[in-house]
């Protein structure tokens, strides 16, 4: 393998980056059916444009072809894969192998072998056929010389003076000359290596004179006229400007022609405009090839359409929607790595990695429309946040800032997802509802109702009534705001995503867990007069007892014996042991049914191994309750407004602070409805 030549001029500068496997495109050549083979042209070392991420600009990237600037090895090995798609993560991915290559004069030829495989087959009659016509080449760079332009205006040129072929390609489409991945859609980690680069003063400086070369299909060439230099001093090439001008208008009339054969082609197969936009964003899309394209589309969307015999609505997801879902996992993501594990909500979070508030805020802003060059965080922070319309006017922004949306909805987002994630002991022994609204509820006890009658041959049917005895309550309405200021996106604090929602939602189960154990502690009257647990109600223990298996049988028949208004015996069966941190040892002691006893007498009774125990740090002392399936008998009812079960949020542009407020409203209550499923014991 030859080994890279310095250029003659030392460099300004130089610095190592990263960059990662390079691409650039090539037609098919001469095919041979009966050897499987196929000769192409795989670069001809003409100018792409690119853009320096770094150095925030555009440059035209040109391969040297100079034998000692290109290494060989790899492709002239004979060991060189033809891939699918630049896909090498599967042995499936291999077509091909590389037989021979080599640099001749301005081009880089090589012949390629097709595999014989059945999957391989359909892929190489596609190239006999002329159907897949479009090679690309992967590339590494070892280093890279930087040439000033001579002239205001007209863009830098980065040479490859050490570089490395690595594998060739069919691909369906050329890919777009400005790409520096070709890895990122499919949601791998992209590889990089190392590249050097230098600095030269001018063109001339490289050692290695500018060549005007042709342009290949799907590459945006810029010829470039070559320097002069003398021994002592270096000049500014000379550049004809009426043959730059002829070529620009020359370049500007064959694309408006190409766009025209297209979207003319694209009309008439009766597509939409966006597709037309599309085809024309692909630099290698000729009018000529626009027809087939067509055809393939229509072909497509008819299988994914098919003919239906009855009408039939489909809900798609908007590429808008999609993309302020992807970002706010991105965000989520970054203040808490764990947050989620679904895989492919990860993946469309992906394209965002890398990317901190700030750099979403610019992304929002041009999307909009707007410039962010030359502004400051600040300013970008403002205007990403909707807070100064003429800023954003004068940024060149033609609508809104969706940014607000996307934070406003992650947070919102996370702090539900928080609040399901709580711990909240009381959900077994309680029953679920909801209300329309704020008005007093009343709930009627099941046990009031009256008995069935007997019908009589021939007789009717009587209504069945209720007592009118019934517990009324009504909903409270609880909540905070949350402020995402400017300061915190400049600063990119992640709190508001991460640890405020989870403490918000942590405050919104405790305050649940406050309401119903107040009502099993403090001992409130029901709509009788008589308090919660009394000896009126029957379920108040004479005196407090320890858990034992005579506590709990008591207990036990206090609760069987309970009889309706109507007189009728409920037969009412404990399935709940409430008990707090105090109590815990004695209430799984006489419960567990993996207690050994030392004596038969002691093991303990089915009736009481079927209990569950519940532990609660707001059940203080020795206070312990037995209380029944809410399914069989109303015991304690929790209730949400309709339509906001859990937590609900709402955003608006800040007034107190400067940036989004996110209001946090929580609306519950929760009320005994009936004292014969509920026992309670003083305990000691």
């Amino acid at each position: 393998m030859p080994t890279p030549q310095t250029p003659a001029a030392a460099p300004v500068a130089g610095e190592r980056r990263d960059l990662p496997l390079m691409g650039r495109s090539a037609e098919v050549g001469t095919v041979d059916r009966d050897a499987r083979t196929v000769d192409l042209v795989w670069t001809t070392g003409a100018r792409v444009q690119r853009y320096d991420w770094w150095n925030e600009r555009y440059y035209l990237e040109e391969l040297s072809l100079d034998p000692a600037h290109v290494r060989m090895g790899r492709l002239q090995s004979g060991t060189a894969n033809l891939l699918n798609t630049h896909s090498s993560y599967d042995l499936s991915d291999v077509l091909g192998v590389v037989t021979a290559a080599s640099l001749d004069g301005d081009q880089g030829r090589a012949s390629v072998r097709f595999s014989q495989r059945d999957d391989v087959q359909p892929y190489f009659q596609d190239v006999v056929d002329g159907i897949i016509r479009n090679v690309s080449v992967g590339y590494r760079i070892y280093k890279m010389e930087r040439i000033a332009p001579a002239v205001d205006g007209d863009p830098w040129i980065y040479r490859a003076i050490d570089w490395e072929p690595y594998e060739l390609s069919l691909v369906p489409v050329p890919a777009d000359p400005g790409a520096t991945t070709r890895s990122a859609e499919q949601g791998r980690q992209q590889r990089t290596f190392a590249c050097e680069f230098f600095d030269q003063s001018t063109p001339a400086a490289a050692g290695n004179p500018t060549r005007k070369e042709p342009n290949m299909p799907g590459e945006n060439t810029t010829t470039q006229p070559a320097a002069t230099t003398t021994a002592a001093t270096q000049t500014a090439p000379v550049v004809d400007q009426r043959a730059l001008d002829a070529a620009r208008e020359e370049g500007a009339r064959a694309e408006a022609e190409r766009q025209t054969g297209i979207r003319e082609a694209v009309r008439l197969g009766g597509l939409d405009g966006a597709f037309a936009d599309q085809l024309i964003g692909e630099r290698s899309m000729s009018a000529a090839d626009a027809g087939m394209a067509v055809l393939r589309e229509q072909a497509r969307r008819s299988a994914a359409n098919p003919t239906r015999s009855a009408a039939d609505i489909q809900t798609t997801r908007d590429e808008t929607d999609a993309r302020r879902a992807a970002m706010g996992d991105a965000i989520v993501l970054r203040a808490n790595p764990r947050a989620f594990n679904d895989a492919a909500r990860m993946d469309a979070a992906r394209q965002f990695r890398g990317m901190d508030l700030m750099d979403m805020a610019r992304q929002a802003i041009e999307l909009g429309g707007g410039n962010c060059r030359g502004l400051s965080k600040r300013e970008i922070a403002v205007m990403a946040l909707n807070l100064d319309r003429d800023m954003q006017v004068r940024g060149g922004m033609s609508s809104t800032s969706d940014f607000p949306e996307i934070l406003g909805n992650t947070v919102g987002r996370s702090l539900r997802q928080a609040y399901q994630v709580q711990t909240r002991t009381f959900l077994p022994f309680c029953r679920p509802s909801t209300a329309p609204d704020f008005k007093q509820v009343a709930r009627t006890q099941l046990s009031e109702a009256s008995a069935l009658q007997k019908v009589n041959e021939g007789g009717e049917y009587k209504a069945i009534s209720f007592g009118d005895s019934a517990e009324k309550y009504s909903l409270g309405k609880y909540g905070g705001i949350v402020s995402i200021t400017w300061e915190s996106l400049i600063n990119d604090d992640l709190s508001a995503f991460d640890r405020m929602p989870m403490a918000i939602a942590a405050e919104a189960a405790a305050l649940e867990g406050d309401i119903v154990y107040g009502i099993l502690t403090g001992n409130p009257n029901m709509a009788d007069g008589v308090a919660l647990f009394h000896a009126t109600h029957a379920n108040l223990a004479g005196s407090g007892a320890a858990i034992s298996e005579a506590a709990l049988s008591a207990g036990r028949a206090a609760m069987l014996k309970q009889k309706g208004l109507k007189n009728r015996v409920l037969n009412v069966k404990p399935s709940f042991l409430v008990v707090g941190p105090d109590k815990e040892f004695e209430a799984n002691k006489f419960t567990s049914a993996n207690f050994v006893a030392a004596k038969s007498v002691d093991i303990n009774p089915v009736y009481n191994t079927s209990l569950e125990v519940i532990v609660d740090a707001r059940i203080t002392g020795n206070l312990w309750h037995l209380i029944a399936e809410p399914g069989l008998i109303d015991t304690i009812e929790y209730t949400y407004l309709e339509g906001e079960e859990g937590l609900f949020t709402e955003q608006r542009r800040g007034f107190e602070v400067d940036g989004l407020q996110i209001k946090a409203r929580h609306v519950f209550a929760a009320k005994a409805i009936d004292w014969r499923g509920l026992y309670q014991n003083p305990g000691a």
